[in-house]
């Protein structure tokens, strides 16, 4: 670089070369700019060929080609612990599937009014494969949802598994934040082999608003007979107890069971 240098000077000394203090200085430099880094030709975009905007501040490249936004994309957190848990719950974990009380921090319902004016709703494998009531909440919100008991019959009824929707004004199709089988979040009969490991068996995530939230819950055996979800149907399709027999697989929902845990 020095021999490049020297070089340059003679040829300034001659009137052989335009030189200023830039010319020299660039002469001078000892390292090339990075690769891919600056702008070439004058027209203010990045101009490397990796599509990326690596610009000379060192702040985030965030991937896209001359954007010159370099602001790191927005996390879904929406706590304060610093976790990226996607959704809107707060502590970023999947609700326990059994519990075995309301826990402190559980909402009581403020009422459960089934279609028929009673305080449970039910369905069966056959028919009725939905029933509806009005649950009130006190506070609106995103719940964990919690009945005690929803299945109860153990091995003579295997396939007594269901999901809720969960209609108001803010999810007007009622569907789950955390599903597990299409839009839905099915909860699977537990209590074949004994009773279930705690009274209160968890039956999906539910924005609620306070007031009137319309609750209906569905038979799964309606959805395997149709051909989805079929990973959640418990032991043979030509058992006793499958959603193909006559077997009834009841499902039953009480008010009074009903605890919401907030996300």
């Amino acid at each position: 670089m020095f021999g490049l240098r020297f070089f340059a000077l003679l040829l300034c000394g001659f009137g052989l070369l335009a030189c200023n203090d830039n010319t020299l200085t660039q002469l001078g430099e000892t390292n090339p700019p990075p690769l891919g880094d600056g702008d070439n030709n004058g027209d203010g975009d990045d101009d490397d060929d990796d599509g990326d905007d690596e610009d000379d501040d060192g702040t985030y490249d965030d991937g896209q080609p001359d954007d010159d936004d370099d602001t790191p994309p927005a996390s879904d957190d929406d706590d304060d612990d610093g976790d990226d848990d996607d959704g809107d719950d707060d502590d970023g974990e999947d609700p326990d599937e059994f519990l075995e009380d309301c826990p402190a921090g559980g909402v009581p319902i403020t009422d459960f009014i089934a279609d028929d004016g009673g305080d449970e709703i039910y369905t069966l494998s056959w028919g009725p494969t939905e029933m509806s009531a009005t649950l009130v909440a006190p506070v609106g919100g995103l719940y964990a949802v919690y009945d005690s008991y929803v299945y109860e019959s153990g091995g003579s009824q295997t396939n007594e598994s269901g999901f809720l929707r969960i209609r108001n004004s803010l999810n007007p199709d009622g569907v789950p934040s955390t599903p597990n089988c299409g839009l839905d979040y099915i909860f699977q009969d537990s209590d074949n082999s004994g009773a279930p490991p705690a009274p209160l068996i968890y039956l999906g995530s539910f924005e609620l608003v306070a007031g009137d939230n319309e609750l209906t819950m569905y038979h799964y055996c309606e959805l395997f007979r149709q051909g989805y979800c079929e990973d959640f149907h418990i032991g043979s399709s030509d058992a006793n107890s499958s959603c193909n027999s006559g077997g009834v697989n009841s499902l039953h929902l009480v008010g009074e069971g009903i605890c919401l845990v907030p996300r």
